[in-house]
């Protein structure tokens, strides 16, 4: 086996083959200069690219986004076999076209599952995905709603892989470039090919993040990384290592839904903040760092929520960055 590498990447990205406003080429030198590694181009409804293929160093892997009023599933690495319009009006319409995908040997992604304005509007309890964006665009409060119904999967032993998408169809403000990349995947893999990259998503071998350059968690049990099965024994210790922590911000480790281990900034920075701490019982392991808003600051943002986002939701603290877990039996 070769030795993995950490590779960064967007996986929800849109050109002027459905609603973007870049071209695929244009798309592509924009996600070069973010300082990515790979690009997962997902236009609704349609296939983009007919294989994945590099531009210089990036790799740019194919993909899709079913797109229909109940619900957006994210194919990766294949094409979609069958052409638009697609039937989705109900589950079992979406539950026969991620099967025809997955037949051919597509990676599947329900994307902002809880999404105010296009979230799901049928169960995806046992919704058929190898993955699930919990993390979509610029961080809001409907992200959070993912991320607990994502560790509701972990804790009933569904071993789901969480990835974050920027869903990226332009910058509102081209001179400030904050929703390229944002978030950013970042990717355990053994080789920078899409097979090799597609392959750790689904295994769980992936850290969301804010961006390119931003806060960056590991997490390992000797020598088992994020996505591994270890056996629990008594004493057993998880070891995690947080670089660019900001001010005002909070390291969590659970084990499963109790926190084992917190650790909050104050008011200073860390270039790099490492740590061990003791597995308490058997299931899963997961780091996430989280932020708050507050007083005016907070009410612009919510303002803000309401009026891009359609989010009505009670404002909670935000994550920065958060890994998929170890899982120990």
């Amino acid at each position: 086996m070769s030795e993995r590498k950490w590779y960064k990447g967007d996986t929800h990205l849109h050109t002027t083959n459905s609603d973007g406003i870049l071209t695929k080429d244009q798309l592509v030198e924009k996600c070069k200069e973010a300082g990515l590694d790979f690009m997962i181009i997902t236009d609704h409804n349609f296939n983009s690219i007919e294989e994945s293929y590099y531009d210089g160093d990036m790799l740019v892997i194919q993909g899709q986004e079913i797109t229909g009023d109940n619900g957006h599933v994210n194919i990766w690495g294949v094409k979609v076999p069958q052409e638009p319009p697609y039937t989705l009006d109900t589950k079992e319409d979406y539950e026969k076209i991620i099967d025809e995908c997955r037949k051919a040997g597509a990676t599947v992604s329900l994307n902002h599952p809880y999404c105010s304005l296009c979230g799901f509007r049928i169960d995806i309890d046992d919704l058929y995905c190898d993955c699930v964006e919990v993390w979509n665009t610029i961080q809001h409060t409907d992200n959070m709603v993912n991320r607990d119904w994502w560790v509701k999967q972990l804790l009933s032993g569904r071993k789901l892989a969480a990835i974050g998408g920027s869903d990226f169809h332009k910058e509102y403000v081209p001179q400030i470039p904050i929703l390229l990349a944002s978030p950013t995947t970042i990717v355990l893999a053994e080789e920078k090919t899409p097979e090799a990259i597609l392959r750790a998503m689904r295994e769980g071998r992936s850290v969301i993040t804010n961006s390119p350059y931003s806060t960056m968690i590991e997490l390992t049990c000797g020598d088992a990384v994020i996505g591994d099965t270890v056996e629990f024994k008594p004493g057993t210790e998880v070891n995690v290592t947080v670089t660019k922590l900001k001010p005002h911000h909070t390291v969590i480790v659970y084990n499963n839904e109790k926190p084992i281990y917190t650790f909050k900034t104050g008011v200073r920075s860390y270039k790099a903040y490492a740590f061990n701490c003791a597995v308490e019982e058997k299931g899963f392991v997961r780091v996430e760092i989280t932020y708050e808003y507050k007083g005016a600051l907070k009410k612009l943002y919510k303002t803000v929520e309401g009026k891009f986002l359609n989010c009505k939701r009670e404002m909670t603290p935000f994550i920065r960055a958060f890994t998929n877990p170890i899982w120990f039996e």
